[in-house]
């Protein structure tokens, strides 16, 4: 992997170690701790931050050819640094929801927003076709790794509530003030890629992609059912189903999920093994449908530890087609289509999955608690199948030279 190629991974590990505390932070900082708002406004402010990361990554399928990719990721780093320091100022509800609509922030630890599409479209560029989805691999493990320890470090304002004496509220600017700060590490490592992460691109926006038209417009689709599901359980959406469900504590939901997250990253390590053996298509299918049946289990378990289970057994199997995914897609795409590609399918991810955390919180306050799961669970194996019926005979360049 090229020196660029080693840049991303930091900073992937750098971005989702924020978004995974503030992930668990938020819904306590907006339900409990400090301002008191019911599960169905959360849910609205957590599609506020989707809708927010939709908007700016389909300005970022513009502008990243206009003005370069490495300018695209400074000013999307300098928005988050920006998101930061209005939620650390003030504690007003439209500050909160400006803030939280510019700033990326994160509310899953999978990320679809403007920062993902970007640095995706570099990847390939950084190692050969033998070597793109083992890259792709480490690049998700450790964002999941970031997304775990952030996860766990969501905890914080607990702590330094309990032990420091701190109050709620100055335990969560903490995390903020820590966001922004990310937001300017992130500044200054994007402005030392080098000049090999740009590509020459011909025309703007979505008039730019020729050869490549119809597959982006047909995996938009299927990704779009794939984020629908997905957006009734996000981890936010996780965190506050925990403390309805179960009551429990900032500190216990952020050790839940800092395991899960940790899981995942661990299954990151065969996952591009696995797409040797077997392809990328199937790998990512053959994992996908039996972890969407454990995440059913998760809203239908009869008690607290029967839900952890049921999603430690899911976290096992949930995200290694997302490796498999990126890899396949950009290798079926021309080299220079590829940003806009990944601008246009994660756009079409981040929107699909804007409305489906309002509808969660609005059967978690109603206290249909299963039916965010099930939902879930139904659209993601539509997505299964369909992609699978779809796609199954287009093979990425090393398939085709192995067959």
């Amino acid at each position: 992997m090229s020196r660029d190629g080693k840049m991303l991974l930091v900073t992937k590990f750098l971005r989702t170690l924020a978004f995974g505390y503030l992930s668990v932070a938020l819904p306590f900082y907006l339900k409990n701790d400090v301002l008191h708002l019911s599960d169905s406004l959360v849910g609205f402010i957590l599609t506020t931050a989707l809708f927010g990361g939709a908007a700016l990554t389909i300005v970022g399928s513009i502008i990243a050819n206009k003005v370069g990719r490495r300018n695209s990721l400074s000013l999307f780093a300098l928005l988050m640094l920006t998101s930061g320091m209005l939620l650390t100022a003030s504690t007003d509800l439209p500050i909160i929801f400006l803030a939280i609509f510019i700033g990326s922030i994160g509310v899953n630890a999978t990320e679809t927003g403007p920062f993902a599409s970007v640095e995706q479209a570099i990847m390939p560029q950084t190692a050969d076709d033998k070597h793109r989805t083992y890259g792709f691999s480490v690049y998700n493990l450790l964002g999941y790794a970031g997304a775990s320890v952030g996860s766990l470090l969501g905890g914080l304002p607990s702590l330094f509530h309990g032990i420091l004496g701190f109050s709620l509220i100055d335990g969560h600017r903490v995390l903020f003030v820590s966001y922004a700060v990310t937001g300017l590490l992130l500044i200054i490592l994007y402005r030392s890629l080098s000049t090999k992460a740009e590509v020459e691109i011909t025309g703007l926006g979505l008039v730019g992609l020729t050869k490549s038209r119809r597959t982006v417009a047909k995996l938009s689709a299927l990704f779009s059912i794939d984020a629908f599901g997905g957006g009734f359980v996000i981890q936010s959406v996780l965190s506050l189903w925990f403390q309805t469900k179960y009551n429990a504590p900032l500190s216990a939901a952020s050790a839940i999920l800092f395991i899960a997250q940790l899981i995942t990253a661990a299954s990151f390590l065969i996952a591009g093994w696995l797409a040797k053996k077997i392809g990328l298509l199937n790998t990512m299918v053959f994992t996908h449908l039996p972890s969407n049946l454990l995440l059913m289990g998760v809203g239908l378990a009869p008690t607290f530890w029967a839900s952890v289970g049921f999603l430690f057994a899911r976290q096992t199997l949930s995200q290694m087609d997302v490796p498999a995914r990126q890899s396949y897609m950009l290798a079926i795409i021309e080299p220079e289509e590829r940003n806009l590609a990944t601008s246009i399918t994660n756009a079409s991810r981040s929107l699909a999955a804007t409305t489906p955390p309002s509808i969660s919180g609005y059967f978690i306050d109603a206290a249909f608690l299963a039916v965010p799961f099930l939902f879930a669970g139904v659209f993601k194996i539509a997505y299964d199948m369909s992609i699978y019926l779809s796609f199954r005979k287009v093979k990425p360049p090393e398939e085709k030279k192995a067959a």
